[in-house]
């Protein structure tokens, strides 16, 4: 993928702050939001990019698909305004009820990214610090996303239940209002009924999703920088290439999060962490809220990297920047040499059909087996890339520099 013209946006951008700021919601998203678009990838004026719509109860004033499947989700408030935790916790909802697993919310002077489904990650930035975040931004791009949503699955389809609801909705009650006499008269149980089988739907084929109320609900301070969980527990960071919005990003005292960045385990409960939606014993606390970047090269130098905030999200990041590149092709079960562990299968299971411990699905529909410890993710992540042809240089807080 070409590199992102972060810097000119930004340029322009803050130029056009700086001599007359935008007033209005139509200028801030004409002015500010759509260029950021643009800039990421997105032709705001074509008709895959839905406008306007109303998604599980919050507004969305842009939801760019990708053969009409929703990729991601675009709040916009005017620069006037400051962001709104009501509308981050909406949004936060509807991701985990539909499945979108990127969303920016912003006003075009601050922006929020937020990232995943089952548990979601928060990354706060400013205009000026827009390109410090270009790997960040590069994970919301229409050339990421796309790449993302090649291989058809059922969660693609509750994304596009989820947002046609309101079309549908009133479609099934006009057809059952012209068939029925005196249909009209109906119409209001017509429409709850529809409504109630549009849910349904979209909780049918959104499977794995969490409940729309689960997670703790967030405040957001960009006076400080600030992003905050209300409830006791972890500190969230950004879900980004080279986790470089985490500086940006603190725990107040009710988190459970200490000055220094680690965390309190004892106001947590215990000691047990979500990875996608599976509870498992942190087996190393190098595995919350670092920075776990991977370094690809080939015979001629490096050829890209990826990175997480955790080792297991780094695997995955890992696993799937490789398919493209010589990893699309192995014949599963497959387990790297001089382990007994099956690390990719057509199934979430073994080679010996006992069930994954940790499986996360792959872009290609392989699934990846998580489990374990920091530094058996590592030796996995070099097996990968070895297996692609490639070698893998791991950096930051792995066990060490590989």
């Amino acid at each position: 993928m070409p590199p992102l013209d972060i810097r000119s946006y930004t340029a322009r951008a803050e130029a056009l702050v700086d001599a007359s700021p935008p007033t209005t919601l139509r200028d801030t998203r004409r002015w500010l939001v759509e260029p950021l678009l643009e800039t990421l990838g997105w032709d705001v004026r074509a008709d895959s990019c839905l406008t306007d719509r109303d998604v599980d109860d919050v507004r969305l004033e842009y939801v760019p698909t990708v053969d009409s499947v929703p990729a991601l989700f675009v709040a916009v408030e005017p620069t006037t305004d400051l962001l709104d935790e009501h509308r981050v916790n909406a949004l936060r909802r509807a991701m985990a009820r539909t499945g979108v697993d990127r969303a920016i919310y912003t006003n075009g002077c601050d922006a929020l990214l937020l990232a995943g489904t089952t548990d979601i990650d928060y990354c706060g930035v400013r205009l000026p610090d827009l390109p410090d975040e270009e790997s960040t931004l590069a994970s919301y791009t229409r050339a990421t996303l796309g790449s993302r949503l090649e291989r058809h699955s059922r969660d693609l389809v509750a994304r596009q239940l989820a947002v046609e609801r309101p079309t549908l909705v009133a479609s099934i009650v006009d057809r059952l209002t012209a068939a029925t006499a005196q249909g009209e008269a109906y119409a209001p149980e017509f429409e709850a009924a529809a409504e109630r089988f549009l849910d349904q739907l979209v909780v049918a084929f959104a499977e794995g999703q969490p409940a729309p109320d689960d997670g703790p609900n967030v405040s957001v301070r960009f006076s400080e920088s600030t992003i905050t969980d209300d409830g006791p527990t972890r500190e969230r960071t950004a879900d980004s290439p080279t986790a470089a919005g985490d500086a940006a990003l603190e725990a107040d005292d009710s988190t459970g999060a200490d000055h220094d960045g680690s965390v309190d385990e004892s106001r947590d409960g215990g000691s047990d962490t979500e990875t996608d939606g599976r509870s498992e014993k942190r087996d190393d606390k190098r595995g919350e809220n670092g920075e776990y970047v991977v370094r690809f090269f080939n015979e001629r130098g490096s050829i890209g990297a990826i990175g997480h905030s955790t080792s297991d999200g780094a695997l995955i990041e890992a696993a799937d920047y490789l398919l493209d590149r010589g990893l699309a092709g192995i014949d599963p079960p497959w387990r790297p040499d001089g382990s007994d562990r099956t690390v990719l299968n057509d199934a979430p299971v073994g080679a010996d059909g006992s069930p994954m411990a940790a499986p996360k699905q792959l872009s290609n529909g392989l699934a990846l087996e998580t489990a374990g410890s920091v530094d058996q993710r590592a030796a996995r992540v070099k097996a990968l890339a070895d297996r692609a042809g490639l070698r893998a240089m791991l950096t930051g807080d792995w066990a060490e520099d590989r």
